[in-house]
């Protein structure tokens, strides 16, 4: 599903979680969603994502050896 959201210029869809991917990568997109709420509660993309979520779980790993 990803793959077709990215290449589509335009997102429909009704209740599905596909339009915070559609917001994500800057597609217009149409949703029975509230389309401000989904805005405000999207995953802040700057680049540090992967880096951010590593250093949870090395902490947790960490906290479950001692």
């Amino acid at each position: 599903m990803e793959e077709m959201i990215a290449t589509c210029d335009v997102l429909a869809t009704r209740f599905s979680s596909t339009a915070f991917v559609g917001i994500a990568l800057g597609k217009e997109t149409h949703s029975d969603f509230d389309m401000d709420e989904l805005r405000r509660l999207k995953p802040v993309q700057n680049g540090s994502a992967v880096s951010n979520i590593a250093d949870i779980c090395r902490g947790l790993l960490e906290e479950r050896r001692q």
